[in-house]
């Protein structure tokens, strides 16, 4: 299996397709599939990098005590090891923030960025949401905190809809505990994400996407990247939140390409 070793930690990737590159990179808890349905979609016109994070899946789990610019720089460190010198970076929730700080520190590796549902920092529901998650997982299991994020992420005509596939993919989510403690170090990061003040250095073409009715990540701060970053579009999806990406997914998903393949 692909591991490399960079930044201190060892990350499992895959790569699909060819051409230019680009590299997804997933929200808090999430693995590589989480990118299941875009891989075979970008990687038509696109070579796909997808990985799982640092905390997550098959990649190292450290102690708490990172941050979303750590995270970054593994990905700048990954794509150097597979020899990519710029990509056009697409991340959801905290794959965002990673983007962000990619977009900020490494500007020359960054072609376009795309952000859904993510934000430059938390507000404090979104905090609170963070620090119930870290209970919950720690006396339930990780488990306990996908079915909560489903719930806060997704709408009730959704879940109801797909709900066979949703508890055979329960089933898949890692509850032992070193994903408990790759799950607590991503949240950590995440609460203590906050890039405002940096935005405006950013360079890269960027489409910013959001929920209208997100309660995991506030839909302003969401708008906020759009407002900060100079070169960037706002796609606002209404009546959907924090999971947009799956209830609209074929709408997000020509939209990203056409950004993306748009010169």
């Amino acid at each position: 299996m692909p591991y490399a070793n960079v930044n201190g930690v060892s990350l499992y990737y895959e790569i699909y397709g060819n051409g230019d590159p680009v590299v997804l990179i997933e929200g808090l808890g999430s693995q590589l599939q989480s990118w299941a349905t875009q891989v075979p979609i970008y990687s038509e016109h696109y070579k796909v990098v997808v990985f799982d994070n640092r905390g997550a899946g098959k990649s190292d789990k450290p102690e708490a005590g990172y941050s979303t610019q750590d995270m970054a720089q593994d990905t700048a460190s990954l794509m150097d090891e597979l020899g990519i010198e710029s990509a056009h970076i697409v991340g959801k929730s905290m794959g965002g923030m990673i983007g962000q700080w990619l977009a900020i520190n490494h500007p020359e590796k960054v072609q376009k960025l795309v952000m859904g549902c993510s934000s430059a920092s938390r507000d404090e529901v979104g905090n609170e949401i963070l620090r119930m998650g870290r209970e919950i997982a720690t006396n339930s299991g990780p488990k306990a905190v996908w079915l909560m994020s489903l719930y806060l992420g997704y709408t009730r005509e959704y879940i109801e809809e797909n709900l066979g596939t949703i508890k055979n993919a329960m089933k898949t989510v890692p509850d032992d505990p070193e994903a408990l403690k790759g799950y607590l170090g991503q949240s950590f990061a995440v609460e203590g994400h906050n890039t405002v003040s940096k935005l405006p250095q950013i360079e890269s073409p960027t489409l910013v996407m959001l929920g209208e009715t997100d309660l995991i990540a506030s839909p302003k701060r969401s708008q906020q990247l759009s407002e900060l970053i100079p070169n960037s579009q706002l796609k606002i999806f209404p009546k959907v939140g924090h999971g947009f990406w799956r209830e609209r997914q074929r709408e997000v998903d020509d939209l990203v390409l056409g950004f993306l393949l748009n010169d």
